[in-house]
Protein backbone atom coordinates (compact mmCIF):
# COMPACT_ATOMS: atom_id res chain seq x y z
CA UNK A 1 0.00 0.00 0.00
CA UNK A 2 2.94 2.38 0.67
CA UNK A 3 4.28 1.92 -2.86
CA UNK A 4 1.23 2.20 -4.76
CA UNK A 5 0.54 5.58 -2.41
CA UNK A 6 4.13 6.77 -3.65
CA UNK A 7 4.03 6.12 -7.30
CA UNK A 8 0.63 7.56 -7.61
CA UNK A 9 1.84 11.10 -6.56
CA UNK A 10 4.99 11.73 -6.52
CA UNK A 11 5.11 15.42 -5.46
CA UNK A 12 2.27 15.45 -3.11
CA UNK A 13 4.67 16.10 -0.58
CA UNK A 14 6.09 18.82 -2.06
CA UNK A 15 3.22 20.81 -3.53
CA UNK A 16 1.27 20.52 -0.14
CA UNK A 17 4.23 21.62 1.44
CA UNK A 18 4.11 24.62 -1.02
CA UNK A 19 0.47 24.94 -1.18
CA UNK A 20 0.65 25.91 3.07
CA UNK A 21 3.74 28.10 2.55
CA UNK A 22 1.84 30.41 -0.08
CA UNK A 23 -1.40 30.17 2.27
CA UNK A 24 0.40 31.17 5.67
CA UNK A 25 1.96 34.39 3.34
CA UNK A 26 -1.56 35.13 2.55
CA UNK A 27 -2.77 34.90 5.24
CA UNK A 28 -0.36 37.04 6.62
CA UNK A 29 -0.46 39.29 3.83
CA UNK A 30 -4.25 39.62 5.15
CA UNK A 31 -3.30 40.91 8.27
CA UNK A 32 -0.99 43.04 7.38
CA UNK A 33 -3.63 45.34 5.09
CA UNK A 34 -6.11 44.86 7.77
CA UNK A 35 -3.58 46.52 10.38
CA UNK A 36 -2.38 49.13 7.38
CA UNK A 37 -6.31 49.97 6.62
CA UNK A 38 -6.70 50.34 10.53
CA UNK A 39 -4.58 52.76 10.83
CA UNK A 40 -4.87 54.86 7.68
CA UNK A 41 -8.77 55.44 9.21
CA UNK A 42 -7.23 55.76 12.30
CA UNK A 43 -4.95 58.33 11.00
CA UNK A 44 -7.87 59.82 9.46
CA UNK A 45 -10.37 60.48 11.67
CA UNK A 46 -7.69 61.65 14.11
CA UNK A 47 -6.84 64.44 11.79
CA UNK A 48 -10.60 65.28 10.61
CA UNK A 49 -12.16 68.70 10.22
CA UNK A 50 -15.39 69.66 9.24
CA UNK A 51 -13.85 72.69 6.92
CA UNK A 52 -12.22 70.19 4.93
CA UNK A 53 -13.25 69.30 1.48
CA UNK A 54 -15.23 66.41 1.29
CA UNK A 55 -18.84 65.00 -0.90
CA UNK A 56 -21.08 67.26 0.67
CA UNK A 57 -18.74 70.69 1.51
CA UNK A 58 -17.31 72.26 -1.45
CA UNK A 59 -14.72 74.48 -0.44
CA UNK A 60 -11.24 76.35 -1.34
CA UNK A 61 -9.95 76.01 2.30
CA UNK A 62 -6.50 73.96 2.38
CA UNK A 63 -6.69 69.64 3.17
CA UNK A 64 -6.18 69.55 6.75
CA UNK A 65 -6.37 65.56 6.97
CA UNK A 66 -2.58 64.19 7.03
CA UNK A 67 -3.62 61.70 4.46
CA UNK A 68 -5.12 64.30 2.14
CA UNK A 69 -8.33 64.75 0.00
CA UNK A 70 -9.23 61.21 -0.22
CA UNK A 71 -8.64 60.61 3.95
CA UNK A 72 -10.58 63.99 4.18
CA UNK A 73 -13.24 62.31 2.29
CA UNK A 74 -13.35 59.02 4.31
CA UNK A 75 -12.89 60.72 7.46
CA UNK A 76 -16.48 62.88 6.49
CA UNK A 77 -17.96 59.68 6.06
CA UNK A 78 -17.15 58.25 8.95
CA UNK A 79 -18.03 60.98 10.95
CA UNK A 80 -20.98 61.64 9.41
CA UNK A 81 -22.59 57.79 9.54
CA UNK A 82 -20.92 56.68 12.99
CA UNK A 83 -19.86 59.62 14.73
CA UNK A 84 -17.53 58.95 17.69
CA UNK A 85 -18.52 55.40 17.60
CA UNK A 86 -16.53 54.87 14.53
CA UNK A 87 -13.41 54.69 16.66
CA UNK A 88 -14.94 50.81 17.96
CA UNK A 89 -15.72 50.24 14.91
CA UNK A 90 -12.23 50.29 13.50
CA UNK A 91 -10.60 48.56 16.35
CA UNK A 92 -11.61 45.26 15.49
CA UNK A 93 -10.10 45.46 12.23
CA UNK A 94 -6.36 46.22 13.67
CA UNK A 95 -6.91 42.78 16.11
CA UNK A 96 -7.99 40.82 13.24
CA UNK A 97 -5.37 41.63 10.93
CA UNK A 98 -2.45 41.24 14.08
CA UNK A 99 -4.29 37.66 15.02
CA UNK A 100 -3.64 36.45 11.33
CA UNK A 101 0.02 37.82 11.37
CA UNK A 102 0.47 36.20 14.66
CA UNK A 103 -1.28 32.92 14.63
CA UNK A 104 -2.41 32.26 11.08
CA UNK A 105 -6.08 31.84 11.32
CA UNK A 106 -9.34 33.50 12.37
CA UNK A 107 -12.11 31.19 12.81
CA UNK A 108 -15.78 31.92 12.81
CA UNK A 109 -15.62 34.71 10.47
CA UNK A 110 -19.22 34.92 9.67
CA UNK A 111 -20.18 35.52 13.45
CA UNK A 112 -17.31 37.57 14.24
CA UNK A 113 -18.68 40.14 11.46
CA UNK A 114 -22.27 39.68 12.96
CA UNK A 115 -20.86 40.71 16.51
CA UNK A 116 -18.54 43.65 15.24
CA UNK A 117 -21.86 45.18 13.18
CA UNK A 118 -24.28 44.80 16.47
CA UNK A 119 -21.24 45.89 18.38
CA UNK A 120 -20.67 49.10 16.53
CA UNK A 121 -24.26 49.77 15.98
CA UNK A 122 -24.05 49.52 19.81
CA UNK A 123 -21.65 52.08 20.42
CA UNK A 124 -23.49 54.80 17.66
CA UNK A 125 -25.96 54.40 19.95
CA UNK A 126 -23.91 55.11 23.03
CA UNK A 127 -22.55 57.91 21.66
CA UNK A 128 -25.97 59.41 20.80
CA UNK A 129 -27.27 59.14 23.99
CA UNK A 130 -24.46 61.43 25.81
CA UNK A 131 -25.10 64.61 25.44
CA UNK A 132 -23.32 66.45 22.55
CA UNK A 133 -20.69 69.62 23.39
CA UNK A 134 -21.19 73.09 22.29
CA UNK A 135 -17.91 72.28 20.48
CA UNK A 136 -19.59 69.35 18.23
CA UNK A 137 -19.55 70.51 14.87
CA UNK A 138 -22.05 68.55 13.07
CA UNK A 139 -26.12 68.89 13.65
CA UNK A 140 -26.39 65.38 14.50
CA UNK A 141 -25.87 63.65 18.13
CA UNK A 142 -22.11 62.44 18.85
CA UNK A 143 -23.20 58.90 17.19
CA UNK A 144 -23.85 60.16 14.12
CA UNK A 145 -26.94 59.58 12.00
CA UNK A 146 -26.89 55.82 12.32
CA UNK A 147 -26.81 56.39 16.33
CA UNK A 148 -29.77 59.38 16.14
CA UNK A 149 -31.97 56.22 14.21
CA UNK A 150 -30.93 53.42 17.02
CA UNK A 151 -31.76 55.74 19.64
CA UNK A 152 -34.77 56.56 18.52
CA UNK A 153 -35.74 53.15 17.34
CA UNK A 154 -34.70 51.85 20.76
CA UNK A 155 -37.05 54.64 22.15
CA UNK A 156 -40.30 53.94 20.48
CA UNK A 157 -39.82 50.54 20.80
CA UNK A 158 -39.65 50.54 25.16
CA UNK A 159 -41.68 53.81 25.14
CA UNK A 160 -39.29 55.99 27.13
CA UNK A 161 -39.28 59.10 26.63
CA UNK A 162 -38.47 61.18 29.65
CA UNK A 163 -35.28 62.09 30.63
CA UNK A 164 -33.99 59.20 32.42
CA UNK A 165 -34.64 57.50 29.42
CA UNK A 166 -31.37 57.99 27.83
CA UNK A 167 -29.33 57.00 30.16
CA UNK A 168 -31.04 53.55 31.04
CA UNK A 169 -30.68 53.32 27.22
CA UNK A 170 -26.99 54.13 27.13
CA UNK A 171 -26.25 51.92 30.05
CA UNK A 172 -28.00 48.96 27.87
CA UNK A 173 -25.94 49.97 24.81
CA UNK A 174 -22.53 49.92 26.60
CA UNK A 175 -23.18 46.66 27.85
CA UNK A 176 -24.02 45.12 24.51
CA UNK A 177 -21.26 47.07 22.93
CA UNK A 178 -18.58 46.09 25.14
CA UNK A 179 -19.91 42.15 24.79
CA UNK A 180 -20.16 42.00 21.34
CA UNK A 181 -16.51 43.81 20.52
CA UNK A 182 -14.84 41.95 23.09
CA UNK A 183 -16.04 38.48 21.27
CA UNK A 184 -15.66 39.73 17.74
CA UNK A 185 -12.23 40.78 18.74
CA UNK A 186 -11.72 37.26 20.57
CA UNK A 187 -10.85 38.63 23.53
CA UNK A 188 -12.77 36.31 25.74
CA UNK A 189 -12.48 33.20 27.42
CA UNK A 190 -14.76 31.40 25.60
CA UNK A 191 -11.89 32.25 22.42
CA UNK A 192 -9.14 31.25 25.02
CA UNK A 193 -10.98 27.58 24.94
CA UNK A 194 -11.80 27.82 21.94
CA UNK A 195 -7.76 27.97 20.88
CA UNK A 196 -6.82 25.08 23.56
CA UNK A 197 -7.50 21.90 21.67
CA UNK A 198 -7.55 19.15 23.71
CA UNK A 199 -5.50 16.01 23.51
CA UNK A 200 -7.55 13.27 21.93
CA UNK A 201 -7.44 9.80 24.10
CA UNK A 202 -6.36 7.32 21.76
CA UNK A 203 -8.10 4.52 21.75
CA UNK A 204 -6.81 1.07 20.71
CA UNK A 205 -7.49 -0.42 17.29
CA UNK A 206 -5.77 -3.16 15.49
CA UNK A 207 -2.24 -3.54 13.93
CA UNK A 208 -2.92 -2.93 10.68
CA UNK A 209 -5.46 -0.24 10.82
CA UNK A 210 -3.77 1.75 13.59
CA UNK A 211 -0.30 1.14 10.58
CA UNK A 212 -2.00 2.73 7.95
CA UNK A 213 -3.77 5.44 9.81
CA UNK A 214 -0.10 6.45 10.86
CA UNK A 215 0.55 5.95 7.24
CA UNK A 216 -1.94 8.66 6.06
CA UNK A 217 -1.16 11.16 9.29
CA UNK A 218 2.21 11.02 8.31
CA UNK A 219 1.51 11.64 4.53
CA UNK A 220 -1.19 14.79 5.31
CA UNK A 221 1.35 16.74 7.67
CA UNK A 222 3.67 16.72 5.65
CA UNK A 223 6.58 16.99 7.86
CA UNK A 224 8.14 13.44 8.51
CA UNK A 225 7.35 11.74 4.84
CA UNK A 226 9.78 14.24 1.86
CA UNK A 227 8.00 14.18 -1.15
CA UNK A 228 10.39 12.90 -4.00
CA UNK A 229 11.66 16.49 -4.76
CA UNK A 230 13.61 16.57 -1.52
CA UNK A 231 14.66 13.02 -1.70
CA UNK A 232 15.98 14.45 -4.97
CA UNK A 233 17.85 17.15 -3.61
CA UNK A 234 19.00 14.70 -0.58
CA UNK A 235 20.17 12.54 -3.25
CA UNK A 236 22.48 15.30 -4.91
CA UNK A 237 23.60 16.42 -1.43
CA UNK A 238 24.91 13.18 -0.88
CA UNK A 239 26.58 12.65 -4.24
CA UNK A 240 28.49 16.05 -3.55
CA UNK A 241 29.47 15.22 0.07
CA UNK A 242 31.13 11.30 -1.76
CA UNK A 243 33.15 13.84 -3.97
CA UNK A 244 34.62 16.13 -1.26
CA UNK A 245 35.49 12.89 0.71
CA UNK A 246 36.89 11.55 -2.11
CA UNK A 247 39.33 14.51 -2.92
CA UNK A 248 40.06 14.65 0.42
CA UNK A 249 41.26 11.08 0.67
CA UNK A 250 43.00 11.71 -2.53
CA UNK A 251 44.41 15.23 -1.10
CA UNK A 252 46.25 13.32 1.77
CA UNK A 253 47.80 10.46 -0.23
CA UNK A 254 49.14 13.06 -2.33
CA UNK A 255 51.14 14.53 0.92
CA UNK A 256 52.09 10.89 1.66
CA UNK A 257 55.82 9.62 1.98
CA UNK A 258 56.72 9.00 -1.73
CA UNK A 259 58.72 5.99 -0.35
CA UNK A 260 56.19 4.41 1.44
CA UNK A 261 54.54 1.20 0.13
CA UNK A 262 52.12 -0.65 1.27
CA UNK A 263 50.87 -3.99 0.29
CA UNK A 264 47.34 -4.13 -0.89
CA UNK A 265 45.29 -6.40 1.15
CA UNK A 266 43.55 -9.49 -0.79
CA UNK A 267 40.15 -8.90 -2.20
CA UNK A 268 38.07 -11.27 0.51
CA UNK A 269 36.59 -14.34 -0.59
CA UNK A 270 33.33 -15.49 -0.91
CA UNK A 271 31.43 -18.77 -0.72
CA UNK A 272 29.96 -19.69 -3.79
CA UNK A 273 26.83 -19.35 -3.37
CA UNK A 274 24.88 -23.22 -3.63
CA UNK A 275 21.25 -23.04 -5.53
CA UNK A 276 17.96 -22.40 -3.56
CA UNK A 277 19.43 -20.21 -1.10
CA UNK A 278 19.26 -16.62 -0.38
CA UNK A 279 21.71 -13.78 -1.39
CA UNK A 280 22.86 -12.18 1.90
CA UNK A 281 24.76 -8.76 0.45
CA UNK A 282 28.17 -8.58 1.82
CA UNK A 283 30.09 -5.03 2.09
CA UNK A 284 33.52 -4.81 1.26
CA UNK A 285 35.34 -2.18 3.22
CA UNK A 286 39.00 -1.29 2.65
CA UNK A 287 41.35 -1.71 5.38
CA UNK A 288 42.35 1.17 7.09
CA UNK A 289 45.42 2.84 5.62
CA UNK A 290 48.70 3.05 8.08
CA UNK A 291 50.11 6.40 8.75
CA UNK A 292 54.06 6.78 8.37
CA UNK A 293 55.47 7.48 12.27
CA UNK A 294 57.03 10.44 12.45
CA UNK A 295 60.85 10.83 11.60
CA UNK A 296 62.96 10.97 14.89
CA UNK A 297 65.21 14.38 15.07
CA UNK A 298 68.60 13.65 13.80
CA UNK A 299 71.40 14.76 16.94
CA UNK A 300 74.54 16.14 17.14
CA UNK A 301 77.70 13.50 17.04
CA UNK A 302 79.70 16.22 19.79
CA UNK A 303 76.75 15.98 22.04
CA UNK A 304 76.39 12.23 21.73
CA UNK A 305 79.04 11.07 24.21
CA UNK A 306 78.46 13.91 26.84
CA UNK A 307 74.37 12.13 26.99
CA UNK A 308 76.17 8.71 27.33
CA UNK A 309 78.25 9.75 30.37
CA UNK A 310 76.01 12.18 32.20
CA UNK A 311 72.61 10.41 31.12
CA UNK A 312 71.81 6.65 31.15
CA UNK A 313 69.83 5.84 28.60
CA UNK A 314 65.64 4.80 29.63
CA UNK A 315 64.70 1.58 29.89
CA UNK A 316 62.55 0.61 26.66
CA UNK A 317 58.65 1.03 27.77
CA UNK A 318 56.76 -1.83 27.33
CA UNK A 319 53.64 -1.11 24.53
CA UNK A 320 50.38 -1.54 26.52
CA UNK A 321 48.27 -4.68 25.30
CA UNK A 322 45.02 -2.90 22.98
CA UNK A 323 42.18 -4.10 25.38
CA UNK A 324 39.69 -5.83 22.90
CA UNK A 325 37.02 -4.03 21.41
CA UNK A 326 33.39 -4.76 22.28
CA UNK A 327 32.13 -7.12 19.58
CA UNK A 328 28.36 -5.91 18.26
CA UNK A 329 27.64 -9.57 16.57
CA UNK A 330 25.36 -12.17 18.39
CA UNK A 331 27.36 -14.88 19.02
CA UNK A 332 26.10 -18.28 17.77
CA UNK A 333 24.00 -20.30 19.45
CA UNK A 334 25.94 -23.46 21.06
CA UNK A 335 24.28 -27.15 21.13
CA UNK A 336 22.11 -27.86 24.84
CA UNK A 337 23.94 -29.96 27.32
CA UNK A 338 22.65 -33.49 28.22
CA UNK A 339 19.52 -33.42 30.67
CA UNK A 340 19.49 -35.35 33.14
CA UNK A 341 16.59 -37.65 31.84
CA UNK A 342 19.60 -38.52 28.69
CA UNK A 343 22.23 -39.41 31.61
CA UNK A 344 19.45 -41.82 33.32
CA UNK A 345 19.17 -43.62 29.57
CA UNK A 346 22.57 -44.31 29.34
CA UNK A 347 22.90 -45.73 32.31
CA UNK A 348 19.51 -47.76 33.25
CA UNK A 349 18.44 -48.65 36.35
CA UNK A 350 18.08 -52.32 37.55
CA UNK A 351 14.89 -51.46 39.88
CA UNK A 352 11.35 -51.50 38.50
CA UNK A 353 9.85 -48.66 38.06
CA UNK A 354 6.62 -49.58 36.86
CA UNK A 355 4.50 -50.51 34.35
CA UNK A 356 4.34 -47.78 31.61
CA UNK A 357 7.89 -46.88 30.40
CA UNK A 358 8.70 -43.39 28.44
CA UNK A 359 10.16 -43.86 24.95
CA UNK A 360 13.50 -43.06 24.40
CA UNK A 361 15.62 -39.97 23.47
CA UNK A 362 17.34 -41.26 20.63
CA UNK A 363 14.18 -41.52 18.69
CA UNK A 364 13.98 -38.01 18.11
CA UNK A 365 16.34 -36.54 15.36
CA UNK A 366 18.98 -34.08 15.76
CA UNK A 367 18.32 -30.42 14.15
CA UNK A 368 19.74 -30.34 10.73
CA UNK A 369 22.34 -27.23 10.71
CA UNK A 370 23.05 -25.27 8.09
CA UNK A 371 24.73 -26.30 4.96
CA UNK A 372 25.49 -23.15 3.12
CA UNK A 373 28.72 -21.36 4.23
CA UNK A 374 28.07 -18.57 7.53
CA UNK A 375 29.60 -15.06 7.52
CA UNK A 376 32.26 -14.30 9.70
CA UNK A 377 31.90 -11.81 12.50
CA UNK A 378 34.82 -9.82 10.54
CA UNK A 379 32.90 -9.57 7.49
CA UNK A 380 29.55 -8.06 9.45
CA UNK A 381 31.47 -5.66 11.89
CA UNK A 382 33.00 -4.43 8.32
CA UNK A 383 29.45 -4.20 7.16
CA UNK A 384 27.92 -2.40 10.38
CA UNK A 385 31.19 0.02 9.91
CA UNK A 386 29.97 0.98 6.41
CA UNK A 387 26.28 0.87 6.98
CA UNK A 388 27.08 3.88 9.62
CA UNK A 389 29.28 5.63 7.20
CA UNK A 390 26.29 5.74 4.57
CA UNK A 391 23.86 6.99 6.87
CA UNK A 392 26.21 9.68 7.98
CA UNK A 393 26.54 10.61 4.46
CA UNK A 394 22.26 10.97 4.61
CA UNK A 395 22.70 13.34 7.43
CA UNK A 396 21.47 10.47 9.83
CA UNK A 397 23.56 10.05 12.57
CA UNK A 398 23.41 6.54 15.21
CA UNK A 399 25.55 4.22 16.15
CA UNK A 400 24.87 -0.12 15.24
CA UNK A 401 24.85 -1.35 18.62
CA UNK A 402 24.09 -5.05 17.52
CA UNK A 403 24.57 -7.37 14.55
CA UNK A 404 22.27 -10.59 14.70
CA UNK A 405 23.00 -12.76 12.06
CA UNK A 406 20.36 -15.20 10.78
CA UNK A 407 19.67 -17.74 8.53
CA UNK A 408 18.46 -16.19 5.67
CA UNK A 409 18.08 -12.28 7.10
CA UNK A 410 20.90 -10.17 8.73
CA UNK A 411 19.11 -7.66 11.32
CA UNK A 412 21.40 -4.33 12.50
CA UNK A 413 19.77 -2.57 15.51
CA UNK A 414 20.28 0.97 14.84
CA UNK A 415 20.52 3.42 17.72
CA UNK A 416 19.93 6.88 16.53
CA UNK A 417 21.14 9.92 17.60
CA UNK A 418 19.10 12.31 20.20
CA UNK A 419 17.19 14.52 17.80
CA UNK A 420 17.26 11.93 14.76
CA UNK A 421 13.69 10.79 13.94
CA UNK A 422 13.10 7.03 13.13
CA UNK A 423 10.58 7.95 10.26
CA UNK A 424 13.42 9.96 8.29
CA UNK A 425 15.71 6.65 8.40
CA UNK A 426 12.32 4.74 7.32
CA UNK A 427 11.70 7.28 4.21
CA UNK A 428 15.35 7.07 3.29
CA UNK A 429 15.40 2.95 3.60
CA UNK A 430 15.52 2.49 -0.34
CA UNK A 431 18.08 4.97 -0.86
CA UNK A 432 20.50 3.91 1.77
CA UNK A 433 20.22 0.23 0.39
CA UNK A 434 21.05 1.83 -3.07
CA UNK A 435 24.07 3.28 -1.60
Amino acid sequence: MRSARRSSSAYDGLFSAFRAFLARRAQELTGLCLIAAAGAVAVALGTWSVDDPSLNNATDLPVRNLLGWPGAIVADLFMQLLGLGAIAAVLPLALWGWRLMKSGELGRLQLRLALWVIGAGAATALASALPPTQSWPLPTGLGGVVGDAILAGAKAVTGLSSGSASAVLGFLFATIAILSLTAACGLGPAEERHHEEPEEIEEPQPARRRKIQDWDEAEETGHDEPGWGIVSLGALAHGVMSLRAAARRWKEGRHAAPDEEYEEAPPPRRPARQPGQRREPVLDAAPPRPRAAPASLPMHDEDEGDWEDNHAPPPPRQAARPEPAPTRVAPAPTAPRPGKRMAREAQPSLLDEGDYQLPQLNLLAEPKRPAGPTISADALEQNASLLESTLEDFGVRGAITKVNPGPVVTLYELEPAPGTKSSRVISLADDIARS
